[in-house]
């Protein structure tokens, strides 16, 4: 970490509402294993509830890893939608 940034602390909590839980479910199950190996000074859960996932990010890092992070994790749902509804 460079001396001029200091650690950032923050939850960022994600919700994303899908259609049906068919979806939903099939997107948590494709994300199960990126959910390892974070960056040193973050991490992640992930659960549900009705038809909508939630991704709650704990921060105790540089705001740069955070934003990459949520950032590789939409992509990766946006991915596996788009392999789900065949788009």
């Amino acid at each position: 970490m460079r001396d001029s940034q200091l650690p950032l602390r923050a939850i960022t909590t994600i919700e994303i509402k899908f259609l049906d839980k068919f979806e939903m479910n099939a997107i948590m199950k494709a994300l199960t294993p990126d959910n390892i190996n974070f960056p040193k000074g973050l991490s992640m859960q992930s659960f549900s509830k009705g038809n909508t996932l939630f991704f709650k990010f704990f921060c105790n890092t540089e705001i740069e890893t955070l934003i990459n992070t949520v950032d590789e994790v939409l992509n990766h749902i946006s991915v596996a939608k788009k392999v789900i509804n065949d788009d």
